[in-house]
C-alpha cells in the first residue's frame, strides 16, 4: 500500500507557474499586484455592513449551479463542512454537465439566476461585462491568493469575476502495468515515440486509447490542447484570434497527427462512449491511455483504486523540447449580481480561500490547491503534474481564453472530425471564425 504523504502549494510552485502562465487573461497585470482599497468608512458601506449583520442572523440557502458532475459529492461534503462552521448558511447544488451554458442563459433571461455559478475565465468575463455577476476585486479574501494567481483571475480592466479553488492539468493518463506488459519503458515525448508505443500495445492485443465521442466536450478538449501545445504564446494567439486573425500554422497542422493517432487507435465503442464509460475503460485496464484532465482522477480511482496510472504531456511534434503539459487555474466560481444573498456567498468564498477551507475542498475533490500553504494528500498524478510545473514544461490552456459558445461549437466540429466529415484545415478555420465572434 502506498504511504500517504502531504503536498503543500508553496511559493516555489507559484513562481514556476508564473513564469509560464503569467498574464493569462491579463494584458498588463492591472489590479493584480496591488491590494484593492477595502475601506468601509462611507455611510453607504456602513449601511451595507449593518444589512449584512442582520442577514447573518437569518437562515440562508445559497443555490450553486455547476457543471462538474463528477465533483458533486466532493463539493457537497465541502459545503456541509462550511455549514458546520456557519450554521445559518446552507448550499444547495444544481448540476448540469450537458448544456450548462444554454441553461444558464435561459435562467438569466427568465430572471432566475442562481446565487453562485461557475465558468472559465472567458465565460465569466462575458457575464461580468454584461452585468450578470459581481466584480470581486475589492473583496478582502481576494488577497488570500498569491499575486501570480491573481494575475490569472484579473481582467485587463482590473476586475475579478470569480475565484478558482484549484490548479489542474490536462494530458494523457496511461496504465503503467499495460505499458510494462507491452515493453514500453516511459511515456512518449514525441509523435514518433507515441506511434511506436501504439504499435507495441497493439502487438500485445492492448487497445491504445479510450475516447468519449458521445460527450463532445471531451473531443473539444483534445482540440484545445492541440492549439495550446503547438503555440509558443497562447495568450498572444488568443488576442489575435479575437481580432479575426487566422490561427493556422504548420505546427498546428502537424499537431493533428497526434489527434489522428488517438482517434484512429481507440476502442471499438468509442463512437457511443460517454465520459463515464471512457473512465471505466481506463480504470479497468481495457485501454492503455486516455486524454483527460486531473479532475477525472478521483472518479477513476473510485472505479478501481488499485489501477497503476501515470500522467504525461501530449506530444505534438518530433521535438521533445516542445512537449509541455497543459496547466492552469481551474474553473472559477462567481456570485450573481442579482443574488439576494451576496454577503452569505462572499462568506462562503472567504472560507474557501483560507488554507483550511481550500485544503478541505481539495482533499475532497482530490485536486491541487490554489491557496499557498493549503495541504492535501498527495498522489502519483498530482506528483506527475507538479514535476512538469517544477521543470517549467507547462503551457496555459487555450479554452479559458474563449467564450462558452466557442467551446460548445468546438464539440460538434470535433465530432465531425472524428467521423471524417471535416479536415484538419476545416477544423482550424472554423474554430478561428468562432473565436473571432463578438
Amino acid at each position: 500500500m502506498q504511504t500517504k504523504k502531504m503536498i503543500a502549494y508553496t511559493s516555489t510552485l507559484l513562481v514556476s507557474l508564473a513564469l509560464v502562465l503569467g498574464g493569462c487573461g491579463n494584458s498588463g497585470g492591472n489590479g493584480a499586484g496591488t491590494a484593492p482599497d477595502t475601506s468601509t468608512d462611507t455611510p453607504k458601506n456602513n449601511e451595507q455592513n449593518k444589512n449584512a449583520s442582520e442577514e447573518s442572523d437569518k437562515p440562508v440557502t445559497l443555490t450553486a449551479f455547476l457543471f462538474n458532475m463528477d465533483k458533486r459529492q466532493a463539493l457537497e461534503e465541502t459545503f456541509k463542512k462550511f455549514t458546520e462552521e456557519n450554521p445559518n448558511i446552507t448550499v444547495d447544488l444544481l448540476v448540469n454537465d450537458q448544456d450548462y451554458y444554454t441553461v444558464l442563459k435561459t435562467k438569466i433571461a427568465s430572471n432566475d439566476m442562481p446565487d453562485i455559478v461557475m465558468g472559465e475565465y472567458g465565460d465569466l468575463l462575458e457575464l461580468g461585462q454584461a452585468g450578470h455577476i459581481l466584480d470581486l476585486a475589492g473583496d478582502t479574501y481576494i488577497n488570500n491568493f498569491s499575486e501570480q494567481i491573481r494575475s490569472q483571475m484579473t481582467t485587463p480592466d482590473g476586475n475579478v469575476y470569480g475565484i478558482p479553488l484549484d490548479i489542474s492539468g490536462m494530458g494523457i493518463y496511461y496504465n503503467k502495468d499495460l505499458f510494462k506488459q507491452a515493453g514500453i519503458d516511459s511515456f512518449p515525448k514525441t509523435q514518433s515515440e507515441m506511434l511506436a508505443a501504439i504499435d507495441k500495445l497493439k502487438a500485445n492485443n492492448i487497445t491504445p486509447f479510450g475516447l468519449a465521442v458521445a460527450d463532445g466536450w471531451t473531443l473539444a478538449h483534445s482540440l484545445f490542447t492541440t492549439i495550446a501545445g503547438t503555440s509558443d504564446d497562447v495568450k498572444s494567439l488568443a488576442e489575435e484570434a479575437k481580432t479575426g486573425k487566422p490561427i493556422a500554422s504548420d505546427r498546428l497542422t502537424a499537431g493533428f497527427k497526434t489527434l489522428d493517432m488517438m482517434y484512429g487507435n481507440a476502442d471499438p465503442q468509442a463512437a457511443s462512449n460517454n465520459y463515464n464509460a471512457s473512465l471505466s475503460l481506463l480504470a479497468q485496464g481495457k485501454v492503455a491511455m486516455l486524454q483527460q484532465g486531473y479532475w477525472a482522477y478521483s472518479s477513476i480511482m473510485d472505479i478501481n483504486p488499485d489501477v497503476n496510472l501515470g500522467f504525461g504531456a501530449i506530444p505534438y511534434s518530433d521535438n521533445a523540447d516542445e512537449t509541455r503539459l497543459g496547466v492552469n487555474i481551474n474553473v472559477s466560481y462567481a456570485i450573481a449580481a442579482k443574488s439576494a444573498h451576496q454577503e452569505a456567498a462572499k462568506k462562503l468564498f472567504d472560507w474557501l480561500t483560507t488554507k483550511e477551507g481550500n485544503a478541505i475542498a481539495n482533499n475532497n475533490m482530490k485536486q491541487i490547491p490554489v491557496i499557498e500553504g493549503a495541504e492535501v494528500t498527495s498522489n502519483p498524478i498530482a506528483d506527475d503534474i507538479l514535476s512538469y510545473v517544477n521543470a517549467q514544461k507547462v503551457v496555459p490552456w487555450s479554452q479559458v481564453l474563449m467564450n462558452g459558445s466557442t467551446r460548445v461549437e468546438a464539440e460538434s466540429i470535433m465530432q465531425s472530425y472524428f467521423f471524417k466529415k471535416k479536415s484538419a484545415d476545416e477544423v482550424i478555420s472554423e474554430i478561428a471564425a468562432s473565436w473571432a465572434k463578438k
